[in-house]
């Protein structure tokens, strides 16, 4: 999609008007104060995603225009200050007439290819890997068939319904970025155990697969599986599962130590940290206080990088974001040319 071409979401500002194509993820219709109806859209541009107002129309008359949830439309879009964010409000809009669109131009994905993450985190799960001069199988071996067992998800799926990384590939690109810091604290504290640390980072979240169904638009939302379970015991369930299964594919391989074993399945049922916020057990060992806290900070910087999108150099946010103790600003001197 040539994105030069259009003014992103993002990168619009309070006073702006612009035209551009978009994809329509729902509509919603509402009541103004008055009894009126209106609809907010939820649009998609490719790179981010926004509510949007079209007043003077209800959800019939739009459906008559052709629009409606899943179609790609031209839209009339202004841009004004509602206590300190953007807020957008559409002025006209109709069904998109061209070809040079496809709806997969304007899914929100990671900004990495997902083969490309995918690689990258294979060759660092290899060449962590501690095989103690032959005498065990490193369990970084048995990440590796875990996670290529189930690629196909693994790279598509989003990683939350609303919280951090929800976008499609949102879950490699949260666990890429893990195995990333986990390298680097491995640098840094030579105590860790890098094999342990950056296998459970890269198998961490693997439960999210069956505890979330992700659309082919990257929206997820939670399974029986997510409810009756969670993605801690699902993972860890599936350590299990795999550390049997090895054997069977790699009969000539010698076994995985099991203490090693039974300290990854540790990680990956501490790894929130604490009770109140979901884990089985707290961080027992180094690797699972490490990753507990690598963990926090990607889903950090992540509510960063979307709360930045919404709001304009030199603000602040009007509210608390969720998971913060405080608002959040953004400095002028990163974003005020961008």
């Amino acid at each position: 999609m040539p994105q030069n071409d259009y003014k992103n979401f993002s990168r619009t500002k309070v006073g702006d008007s612009f035209k551009r194509p978009v994809f329509i993820k729902a509509i919603e219709e509402k009541p103004t104060k008055t009894g009126d109806l209106y609809l907010t859209f939820t649009l998609l541009d490719g790179e981010s995603e926004i509510s949007a107002n079209y007043f003077g129309k209800n959800a019939a008359q739009a459906a008559q225009d052709g629009l409606k949830a899943g179609v790609i439309a031209d839209a009339d879009i202004k841009v004004a200050d509602y206590k300190g964010k953007k807020s957008f409000t559409v002025t006209d809009m109709t069904p998109y007439q061209g070809s040079e669109f496809k709806e997969s131009d304007f899914i929100i994905t990671a900004p990495i290819d997902a083969d490309v993450m995918f690689d990258e985190i294979i060759q660092t799960l290899r060449s962590a890997g501690d095989d103690v001069g032959g005498t065990v199988t490193p369990v970084s071996e048995l990440a590796v068939m875990i996670l290529e067992s189930f690629k196909k998800d693994f790279t598509t799926s989003s990683a939350a319904k609303s919280m951090h990384h929800n976008f499609k590939s949102g879950l490699i690109y949260h666990t890429y970025r893990m195995v990333k810091a986990a390298e680097v604290m491995c640098g840094v504290y030579h105590e860790l155990d890098k094999e342990l640390l950056i296998s459970s980072a890269a198998i961490h979240d693997i439960g999210k697969i069956w505890e979330y169904k992700t659309d082919p638009l990257g929206s997820a939302e939670l399974t029986s599986n997510g409810v009756l379970f969670g993605h801690l015991y699902l993972g860890a369930n599936l350590v299990s599962q795999y550390k049997d299964k090895y054997p069977a594919v790699h009969p000539d391989a010698p076994a995985f130590d099991p203490e090693k074993v039974k300290l990854l399945t540790h990680i990956i049922l501490a790894h929130h940290g604490i009770r109140e916020w979901g884990a089985v057990a707290t961080p027992a060992i180094p690797e699972a206080c490490v990753l507990f806290h690598i963990d926090s900070i990607d889903a950090k910087i992540n509510s960063y990088e979307k709360e930045y999108a919404k709001l304009r150099p030199g603000d602040v946010t009007q509210n608390t974001p969720f998971g913060f103790d405080g608002k959040i600003y953004k400095p002028v001197y990163k974003y005020s040319d961008k």
